[in-house]
């Protein structure tokens, strides 16, 4: 939100600067917020971590806006797939911190990319496309439509999937099969790359497969993989970690294709009402799954995951049927 409206005023170059500086911030004060830190101190960390990575997403998918329009699935994908590596480096650098007796030395070797990346991105003439950005108001009139319900809904459940394995899983690892933090994090980045490599498989796919069956796969491979994960054996918890990113790996990017097909207006950076739906799924579902951590254990966390990818693949199928009756 502080991106679109600052975006008026300032370059998207000088946005995205920002942005990238702000993240190299972050990785020179993220060695400090371990414990025994300030609580207050961590939340501020992670507050301006929030921020930058806000405003680069944005900027980002403004400027890529022509290139959105003129193929959504395949730049989705890309911008995916570039996401789920800077995800699996980041666990790869944090496992390599918590077993390193200086962490801040190598986070600061760390923050030195996104450092120079803002400083060179500043200088670049970025053009400014025109992209429609609905108020929040007018934006969540496009939930009126069954359809839209449906869309946003599976979005929902995907995001909710995704964060809540991302955010978990290392906690879950320590505490399920006694793992130490460095181990449990550095599969948290193998999460992340099979994630990354599906998402680019699935560019490969697109062509000669067809994006609804495509689609029915990605889910079965997520529900396996959730099931595979409840298990006590580090085999059955790797496979299911691999499984599991795979199968979410194609799931956002071709329902956010139909989604764009079906609503002209749709962009994946800005809030209209769909993408204010889904972003929520990915902020409550990690925080209420805490809550039902404290009172049932975190064997519920792969449940949860497996009720999750159930909803995604029902929707998938009730989205089938309703294109198959309404003949569009």
């Amino acid at each position: 939100m502080l991106a679109i409206r600052l975006r008026d005023k300032y370059l998207l170059a000088h946005l995205l600067g920002a942005g990238s500086v702000g993240g190299a911030l972050v990785l020179l004060l993220l060695p400090f917020a371990q414990p025994p830190a300030s609580a207050w101190y961590q939340a501020f960390v992670l507050l301006i971590a929030g921020a930058a990575a806000g405003i680069i997403n944005t900027t980002v998918c403004e400027s890529i806006a022509q290139a959105y329009e003129a193929d959504p699935a395949g730049i989705t994908l890309m911008g995916g797939g570039f996401f789920g590596a800077g995800s699996a480096v980041s666990a790869w650098l944090l496992a390599e911190c918590l077993d390193a007796p200086g962490p801040a030395r190598i986070m600061a070797l760390a923050a030195i990319v996104p450092g120079a990346a803002g400083l060179m991105i500043s200088r670049l003439k970025l053009n400014r496309p025109v992209v429609k950005v609905l108020p929040m108001r007018e934006a969540t009139e496009d939930l009126r439509s069954v359809l839209a319900i449906l869309f946003a809904l599976l979005l929902f459940f995907q995001f909710a999937n995704e964060w809540s394995i991302a955010g978990w899983l290392p906690v879950f690892l320590i505490d399920r099969l006694g793992m130490s933090p460095a181990g449990a994090v550095m599969l948290l980045s193998f999460y992340w790359l099979a994630l990354t490599i599906g998402r680019f498989v699935t560019a490969r796919l697109l062509p000669v497969v067809r994006h609804g069956r495509l689609l029915a796969i990605s889910a079965f491979c997520a529900l396996f993989g959730c099931i595979a994960l409840d298990t006590d054996t580090r085999l059955g918890v790797v496979t299911g970690i691999l499984l599991t990113g795979a199968g979410f790996s194609a799931i956002y990017p071709l329902a956010a294709e139909k989604i764009a097909a079906r609503f002209t207006y749709y962009h994946p950076g800005y809030f209209n009402g769909i993408f204010t739906f889904a972003m929520m799924g990915g902020i409550v579902a990690p925080f209420v799954l805490g809550h039902a951590v404290a009172m049932s254990g975190l064997r519920i966390v792969p449940v949860a995951a497996m009720a999750g990818s159930c909803a995604v693949f029902a929707l998938v199928l009730v989205l089938a049927l309703g294109k198959k009756v309404s003949g569009s």
